[in-house]
């Protein structure tokens, strides 16, 4: 089967400037051709008129959740395993239709995210591509532990032995929770380092040597310096980085993924109408608002700080539902430092480099998977026009169409 998208601008993490008059020959699920002129003849024609096409949306730090933290939380732990589940199932596949066609789960029980990976690829349920985590691997009181984890591990045999397990369950990448964050109760705040160096260091070593990434949630400098001179591939939130830490980042080539959404999606920094109505559809308690609000100058300056050192960013906002939450994270991105192009690009090619599939996804070039959203305003005017979209394309099958 063969799809035509015929006057198509093109937005693009290979270049700033928007491709006017070209067209995109899909063959089955991979793009062939993306050209200007005519056009060959194909089994089905999509004439987009000119509305912009840029590669599929990615969100790289999504636990499947329905909402935001705190009592939205608990209740979907409260409601047992099967309901849960399902529920995360339902929360993917909602998300591809917010033009979100990858995700990393960055953090799940139960290995869900393995589960639903497999599903969605093959083609038996529509959802979007999964890059798995597993469990997320936490100390024995550590942040979140009575909801994100059951693991509580102490001692660096005790971390090593954990991801082995992870890898035999099939994940793509290894998550380590290092610090408290900001959301957490009593002693689980986000200036408190929970791992100890050699814990970190252990982990590290043995997913290195078996080639598999880890994501390190790390938010004071600290905890960052620890992590990437180990050998982190990632570092989430960074909510308090300092110019050693930045620069060490760039300099290791580790990604960034900074969660913005996490502390600034609250009442009192709604800015947008998309912020405001996500903020009364789901509510913080009051302790990890004025928490949030604290901590969110500090968390956007050392984003800048990483911007400025050359730190590659990727889209990831650690909140929920996934669809809607990665429009968010896009925009946070975009007006705190990287502009629309800036949050294009960390949106979908870095993205998929931190997925290590850059090969197959996060562009629109001939031999790369179809994974297309369009959308009838030039998103490089205003960020929120990603919202407006017309269509959305997973591996060359449309799955919304809203002409």
């Amino acid at each position: 089967m063969s799809l035509l998208l015929k006057g198509c601008s093109i937005i693009d993490a290979t270049t700033p400037d928007v491709r006017h008059d070209r067209y995109v020959l899909i063959e089955g699920d991979t793009i062939r051709e993306v050209k200007e002129g005519r056009p060959p003849s194909v089994d089905r024609v999509i004439d987009l008129g000119g509305a912009y096409l840029l590669p599929g949306l990615w969100d790289v730090h999504t636990h499947l959740n329905k909402g935001t933290w705190g009592d939205e939380l608990i209740e979907e732990e409260a409601e047992g395993l099967a309901p849960r589940i399902l529920g995360q199932a339902r929360n993917a596949m909602e998300a591809l239709k917010n033009g979100v066609t990858s995700l990393r789960v960055v953090g799940i029980k139960n290995w869900t995210d393995v589960a639903l990976r497999e599903a969605f690829a093959s083609g038996k349920f529509m959802g979007p591509r999964l890059f798995c985590c597993g469990t997320g691997l936490n100390t024995t009181a550590g942040h979140m532990a009575d909801t994100e984890s059951d693991l509580g591990l102490d001692g660096p045999v005790s971390f090593v032995r954990e991801v082995r397990n992870q890898i035999m369950h099939g994940v793509d990448q290894i998550k380590l929770v290092t610090t408290g964050g900001i959301m957490g109760s009593g002693h689980d705040v986000m200036t408190n380092i929970m791992m100890l160096k050699d814990e970190m260091e252990a982990a590290l070593q043995i997913a290195n040597l078996r080639g598999v990434p880890v994501a390190v949630h790390a938010t004071v400098a600290e905890a960052v310096k620890w992590a990437v001179n180990a050998g982190a591939h990632s570092i989430e939130h960074g909510y308090i980085l300092d110019e050693e830490a930045a620069h060490l980042m760039a300099r290791r080539d580790v990604y960034y993924v900074p969660t913005l959404a996490l502390s600034h999606l609250t009442p009192d920094q709604a800015a947008t109408e998309a912020e405001e109505s996500y903020c009364e559809a789901h509510s913080l308690p009051d302790i990890y608002r004025e928490r949030a609000d604290y901590f969110a100058p500090a968390h956007e300056d050392s984003f800048r700080m990483a911007v400025d050192a050359g730190v590659k960013i990727a889209s990831g906002s650690d909140q929920g539902p996934p669809g809607e939450a990665a429009l968010l994270e896009i925009e946070f991105l975009s007006k705190c430092g990287l502009g629309p192009y800036g949050a294009i690009v960390a949106a979908t090619r870095t993205s998929a480099e931190v997925c290590k599939a850059q090969d197959r996804l996060g562009t629109v070039e001939p031999g790369m998977l179809a994974d297309i959203v369009v959308v009838d305003t030039n998103p490089l005017e205003n960020i929120e026009n990603l919202r407006r979209q017309v269509l959305v394309i997973k591996g060359g099958e449309v799955v919304v169409d809203k002409r």
